[in-house]
């Protein structure tokens, strides 16, 4: 009868352990899904930091969370390569949570660029015009000055007649 329980005991703990490791384990789909939603949040992400450099935004610090962000993608998927589901799951979702803000951050950096660009630009602008309006009033006020002058000399000059010697 002892043996009997043992027995049994010990069936039913061997079949508690199958149950319960094929509840928590993950399916090859399951993680294939967490692969492929992570790959398409990260080249979003790339492109949002892509568009904020074009617009002239520092993304340096943004550049190594998504490098980061790279390495735990590339262990996801070495992972499902090996048949290792959960740990691919995991580093998915690793890499999910890591991309988190990167779009919006990239986004305010990208605005920020696009406004100092067009403030650079006025100021530009503004100085620019102020410059060539500068250098038309010196020249006008110095070809005033310097005519003014010449006349001054040309009248005070006292001609001078000289003898006709054809005679």
């Amino acid at each position: 009868m002892a043996k009997l329980r043992f027995l049994i005991g010990l069936v039913g703990v061997f079949l508690f352990c199958l149950v319960v490791s094929r509840a928590f384990a993950v399916s090859n789909d399951e993680a294939q899904a967490a692969i492929s939603r992570v790959e398409s949040r990260i080249d979003f992400a790339y492109v949002s930091v892509l568009e904020a450099e074009g617009a002239g935004a520092n993304v340096s610090s943004l550049l190594f969370r998504l490098n980061n962000a790279s390495i735990l993608l590339s262990n996801a998927q070495m992972q499902y390569r090996r048949g290792n589901f959960s740990e691919a799951v995991k580093f998915a979702n690793q890499c999910f949570s890591s991309l988190d803000g990167i779009e919006n951050e990239a986004n305010e950096l990208r605005d920020s660029a696009v406004i100092e660009g067009k403030q650079r630009m006025l100021i530009s602008f503004v100085g620019s015009a102020f410059a060539i309006g500068v250098v038309f009033c010196a020249g006008f006020f110095g070809w005033r000055f310097f005519k003014d002058k010449y006349f001054k000399r040309v009248l005070e000059m006292k001609p001078e007649v000289q003898a006709n010697d054809s005679r």
